[in-house]
């Protein structure tokens, strides 16, 4: 995931010096601005329940710093190496091979930056007389983030590049421009190529090549955009910092980074660790032992973060000494740990299922509500598993914990458990959005581990900003540059085509589109690291779900879990990779472990497709549907 080239070619120190103070500068800025806006947020939530007033400038503030963390978050996260980015084919190549691609990289991220910041100042040029509704204040502002970001991975990029060899970075150069030439110049010679099947497959080859060599998702997404307009003729260029910018205007998208910062301040607050020693007390008794208790912890972890990455660290970092102290396999502790985390990709507050909630027109609060029994049927689809996979090996008896030890646990967990309940139970009785609801789940996550545990200082406040703002960026960029793509996708007439398509495939059989549907996004979730499969295809299949009489509602949450089994699968799923990295074990073994957990998970996806009373009966009964 790393697209990061630090170890090759000399070392400057004036150069990386500069890069670091401009990297902690930024970091200072835009960590100021989301606690601010945290303030606000939950300045208005108190204003409205206990005054009745809303501050009705704080959505127009939350717009402005979703464009600061997401375009300024997001060239730090660049900066950091923390972009999504397929790295199994180059992760193959020779050493100096690796390392010439990833030059190459470099070059296309340089290329690309500039091409969108200098198309975004003409948006900031055009909207400069605009004034916005409540706050009066000039448009610009809302698109100058995007303009500076892209100004930044820039700057970024050159500072990778004064750190090669002048002949790497010469080589790569002119491949990138030989590249750049090639594209532009078949326009000039072939002219647009407009909605033929040539364009589609230049656009196909395109996209997976550019994903081969490792270039940032996100960038990924925004060329073959570009690409497409130029070579289709179906707009203007100026629409790929237009849609970017109005891709992450969305409110509910706010609550992506207090959500994750909510789960960071847990974790370093000491919440984590009190809730996985009384799940160990709950469950560890249980056959199957710690593996049953990582399930559990799964389940409750997901509904405080909502970033399954942190919810395996935190989960697989609490019981790793546990697991090698009792002798557990840890192949399988690394199997289990992926399986759980699949599990909770419905789990309020799931990151995908916000950003899922952002580019549909479904309720979110439906989705919240709806994602919570489908997790219990996975849960105990795995549960179940590990009970009769130790009992048949007589293995992992359980660890039995006096009652005074669950009694003592439970007190001090008690707090922290109150955490996901507070969410479910603000969504469902209609007393917050999922946006307020994010900013509390901070503030009370800060004031119990600042008052009560007593574990929480100011570093390690400032580290819980500081991974909010690097991974908050790199989701939010994600999410704009997908917005571009999925606008060329409408203009090329794809979904249209792709409903043509499965209706004529799947007839008019719910169930045979509900598999196809399966397939794709477990095969693309894997390609395509979860969250980006989902940004594509999500507006492409959600709008054919009533054409076969399938609730969006219901149809939504089967492509969360299906989506989250790409990305957790065997050997190519980047969530493998999260897991065996947590737990120090190597893929191949792990891989090995997790397939009768994988065939299981597809099974209980299965249940959950064809059965749609899972989904739909809490979203019903709290009238949202």
């Amino acid at each position: 995931m790393d697209t990061g080239h630090m170890e090759f070619g000399p070392t400057r120190p004036g150069q990386i010096r500069l890069v670091s103070a401009v990297d902690k500068a930024l970091n200072v800025f835009v960590g100021a601005a989301v606690l601010m806006e945290l303030l606000v947020l939950f300045a208005n939530v108190i204003s409205r329940s206990f005054l009745g007033e809303s501050l009705l400038w704080a959505n127009e503030l939350g717009n402005l710093v979703l464009g600061i963390v997401a375009f300024i978050g997001g060239a730090l996260a660049y900066n950091r190496g923390e972009h999504i980015a397929v790295h199994a084919f180059i992760d193959r190549l020779p050493p100096y091979a690796r390392s010439l691609t990833l030059v190459f990289v470099d070059w296309l991220v340089l290329a690309l930056s500039v091409f969108v910041g200098w198309m975004s100042w003409s948006v900031v040029e055009s909207r400069a007389e605009e004034l916005s509704t409540v706050m009066e204040i000039s448009m610009r502002w809302f698109v100058l983030p995007l303009t500076v970001g892209m100004g930044l991975m820039a700057f970024f990029a050159v500072g990778r590049l004064l750190q090669n060899a002048l002949l790497d970075n010469v080589l790569a150069g002119l491949l990138a421009a030989g590249l750049v030439a090639l594209l532009f110049g078949l326009d000039i010679l072939i002219g647009p190529l407009e909605d033929t099947p040539a364009l589609l497959w230049l656009v196909a080859a395109l996209f997976a090549g550019l994903l081969a060599v490792g270039l940032p998702v996100g960038f990924v997404l925004a060329s073959v955009a570009t690409f497409f307009i130029v070579f289709g003729g179906n707009g203007h260029l100026i629409t790929i910092p237009s849609t970017m910018q109005s891709g992450v205007s969305n409110f509910v998208l706010l609550a992506i980074p207090f959500f994750m910062m909510a789960g960071y301040v847990m974790t370093e607050g000491g919440l984590s660790r009190r809730l996985s020693e009384f799940v160990v007390a709950l469950v560890g008794r249980v056959r199957g032992g710690l593996f049953q208790v990582i399930v559990v912890s799964m389940y409750i972890f997901s509904g405080i973060s909502g970033s399954k990455a942190a919810d395996v660290a935190a989960v697989g970092t609490a019981l790793k000494p546990m697991i090698r102290d009792n002798g557990y396999d840890e192949p399988e502790f690394a199997a289990i740990l992926s399986a759980a985390a699949v599990m909770g990709e419905t789990i309020p507050p799931s990151l995908p299922m916000l950003v899922l909630g952002s580019i549909t027109t479904v309720s979110m609060g439906a989705m919240f509500l709806a994602g919570l029994l489908p997790a219990v049927v996975l849960a105990l689809c795995l549960m179940a598993a590990i009970y009769v996979r130790a009992r048949m090996g007589n293995r992992y008896p359980g660890i039995k914990a006096p009652m005074r030890e669950l009694a003592r646990t439970a007190i001090f967990a008690f707090p922290a458990l109150l955490v996901p309940l507070l969410l479910v139970v603000g969504i469902a009785t209609g007393l917050a959005t999922p946006t307020e609801i994010s900013s509390v789940a901070v503030v009370y996550g800060l004031v119990l581990a600042a008052l009560l545990y007593r574990e929480l200082t100011w570093r390690k406040l400032w580290q819980a900003v500081t991974d909010t703002v690097v991974k908050g960026g790199m989701i939010l960029f994600i999410t704009a540059t997908a917005s571009t793509f999925a606008y060329t996708l409408t203009a090329a007439g794809i979904p249209t085509r792709m409903a043509q398509l499965m209706i004529q495939v799947a007839g008019h059989s719910n169930w045979l589109f509900m598999l196809l549907s399966l397939i794709i996004l477990v095969i693309m979730g894997a390609l395509l690291e979860g969250l980006p499969a989902l940004l594509v295809f999500a507006p492409i299949l959600m709008p054919l779900a009533p054409k076969f009489g399938v609730s969006p509602v219901q149809y939504g949450i089967v492509l969360l879990i299906a989506m989250g089994l790409g990305c957790f699968a065997p050997i190519i799923g980047v969530g493998m990779y999260i897991s065996c990295s947590v737990t120090g074990t190597k893929v191949e073994a792990a891989s090995k472990a997790m397939i009768p957990y994988a065939i299981l998970l597809f099974l209980g996806l299965l249940i959950v497709a064809f059965v749609p009373w899972f989904s739909l009966v809490l979203p019903r009964y709290f009238g949202f549907i």
